[in-house]
């Protein structure tokens, strides 16, 4: 059977701080910000060649070295025996600038002349070092203050002032390290209108900070500002706003502890401008957790920061602004006393959140925006979930999961990825927990690789699209047994069994009524399926019926289509219909229809 390896590389993290990291991905670079660490980049440079960088938030252009000036005194105005000549002090610094990227260094070491430059042929001439990556060079002067201003640029690295004036709304670039040390180490990042944005340090819990626009690692800025620059602002709401997370939608959003803030560059969703405080506006007064919000289309899900439930928050039309919906709502006993400590979002080929509650279930949210479809489900193991992440492969996302079990006395963990919701043949399908497969020319009836579930007695498998249950895992092998023979296809792992109880009838009968509180039952169930292994139906878990196939239906065929189900004759104070599936076999139940008897 097949193997997989771990690839593993140094984290400047502990065990216990992984739950409190946020991230954001941008193409190969992840960042990362954490409460006690300073902003921190992984970088992934090759399939076994990753890095935890420190994020320096700094041009990645340098600043030319030095740079001199000389006054050239050709006038003094003799001819009035230089009464006319009044020199004064300039000052001058360079930066580097690299159009590729559009990033602007850092002024030079800054260097002055005297000289009376408002008398013709007077001028100061400049020079500098040449800088790696720079395509040419701005520079700056400052004539009786003590802020710079613009007075030209060059390809070369000289430059002559022959009086230029200074123009004073573009000055250089002024370093900006707001991270610099412990107790300023943000604890949430985002990516929003091509700048970064942090939130929320020790020292300033209400506090937001970003980069320059377009340039993620550089949070420098100008006096006076200019439009790109990095900002800095804090949430002001009366009460204790510690910005939770932040996260980005046609806004950026602050979820802080108390409540959510939409922020934009003028209260009409406009950019984010560094020469203009932006708009801060509360709109929803139910705060947030530190688990990091899922955005899903247009609509984000958050925990939030009281309480056991998710919201979804989204724009209502009718408010004119962000709406929290609770989507918990009709399934509180899956959230009572509990908290949700990991998801993900997978978004094809079937839209579905996945949760994993502080005591190892997994929840499973079903959302289809278009359709108002959505609901929860359980999704039991032998084991507990510890962590999920969706990946996208394939054209589709693959759900990955940490899952610890006890195999044969000993506790384990383990990464389990979920197959494939596309599959062509009923041999290539895998409905097992903690399940391997492989594929063989030449078919055979023992299989090794299995040493993970060394021990267990209970292991089911499909073979060649026969399930095959009741496995002893005895030196990391199995052996079919002879009923089935060989196989060239197979998958071997944990079993599980899916039940599903519908809701119970809620109807008015005509001349009578509503049903609830009488004798009742459905006397007939129409399930219609596509694609399922063997199934069994009912009115209650202990009174199951093997559902039968069509009489067109091929010997062996999976069920696809409508099946009618006769139930058992008992009635009950409920009218509901339980469907089980045991075997490691496809399962897609896509609507029940009930024929319900009513006080007969």
């Amino acid at each position: 059977m097949g193997a997989s390896r771990v690839y593993k590389v140094g984290s400047p993290y502990n065990g216990v701080e992984l739950a409190d990291i946020d991230f954001e991905q941008t193409a190969d670079t992840l960042y990362l910000a954490h409460l006690n660490h300073p902003p921190t980049k992984l970088v992934r440079t090759g399939n076994t060649s990753w890095a935890f960088v420190t994020v320096q938030f700094a041009p990645t252009i340098a600043a030319p070295a030095s740079c001199s000036v000389s006054a050239a005194v050709i006038n003094t105005d003799s001819a009035n025996s230089g009464l006319n000549y009044f020199p004064e002090s300039a000052r001058y610094c360079v930066t580097a600038v690299n159009d590729g990227t559009g990033e602007e260094s850092r002024a030079s070491p800054s260097a002055s002349a005297y000289n009376d430059l408002t008398l013709k042929r007077n001028y100061n001439a400049m020079s500098w070092g040449s800088v790696t990556g720079a395509t040419r060079y701005n520079v700056y002067k400052a004539s009786n203050t003590q802020f710079y201003g613009y007075i030209g640029t060059t390809t070369s690295t000289s430059f002559v002032d022959d009086n230029i004036g200074p123009a004073y709304n573009q000055a250089p670039p002024q370093a900006n390290t707001p991270f610099a040390s412990a107790g300023n180490y943000p604890s949430t990042v985002t990516l929003f209108q091509q700048r970064s944005i942090w939130g929320r340090t020790s020292n300033v819990p209400h506090g937001i900070w970003t980069s320059k626009s377009a340039l993620i690692e550089n949070m420098d800025y100008s006096t006076p500002l200019r439009a790109d620059d990095g900002m800095s602002f804090a949430i002001m709401a009366g009460r204790v706003n510690s910005v939770n997370q932040l996260t980005s939608t046609t806004a950026l959003l602050a979820l802080t502890s108390d409540s959510v803030f939409h922020i934009d560059g003028n209260g009409s969703g406009g950019p984010l401008n560094g020469t203009s405080p932006p708009v801060i506006q509360r709109h929803v007064g139910r705060g947030s957790s530190r688990l990091p919000p899922l955005v899903v289309d247009n609509v984000v899900f958050y925990v939030p920061s009281i309480g056991t439930s998710v919201r979804s928050l989204g724009y209502d039309f009718a408010i004119n602004g962000l709406r929290a919906n609770d989507v918990t709502i009709f399934s509180p006993h899956f959230f009572s006393g509990h908290a949700i400590v990991s998801w993900c979002y997978s978004q094809e080929p079937r839209s579905l959140i996945w949760a994993v509650r502080d005591d190892g279930a997994l929840l499973c949210f079903t959302w289809e925006q278009e359709q108002n479809v959505w609901g929860w489900t359980l999704c039991e193991t032998a084991g507990s979930v510890l962590s999920v992440c969706a990946i996208t492969e394939d054209g589709e996302d693959r759900v990955y999961l940490i899952v610890e079990r006890t195999i044969a006395g000993q506790t384990r963990r383990f990464v389990e990825r979920m197959v494939s919701h596309r599959w062509d043949n009923l041999s290539d399908c895998c409905f097992l927990d903690c399940a391997v497969s492989a594929s063989f020319d030449t078919p055979q009836a023992t299989f090794t690789g299995l040493w993970h579930l060394e021990g267990e007695t209970a292991v089911s498998g499909l073979a060649d699209g026969v399930p095959v249950t009741g496995l002893s895992v005895s030196n990391g092998s199995v052996t079919l047994p002879p009923a089935i023979g060989t196989a060239s296809n197979v998958s071997f792992g944990l079993p599980y069994q899916v039940d599903v109880e519908t809701l119970p009838l809620r109807i008015m009968v005509p001349g009578s009524g509503s049903n609830i509180g009488r004798v009742q039952n459905p006397g007939r169930a129409v399930l219609t399926l596509s694609d399922c292994g063997p199934v069994n139906a009912g009115i209650g878990s202990a009174e199951l019926f093997a559902v039968k196939p069509n009489p067109g239906d091929a010997p062996g065929a999976l069920l696809d289509g409508t099946y009618l189900v006769t139930m058992d004759n008992k009635v009950r104070d409920e009218c509901t219909v339980w469907i089980r599936q045991s075997a490691p076999m496809p399962f897609t139940l896509l609507g029940v229809a009930i024929d319900p008897v009513i006080s007969g």
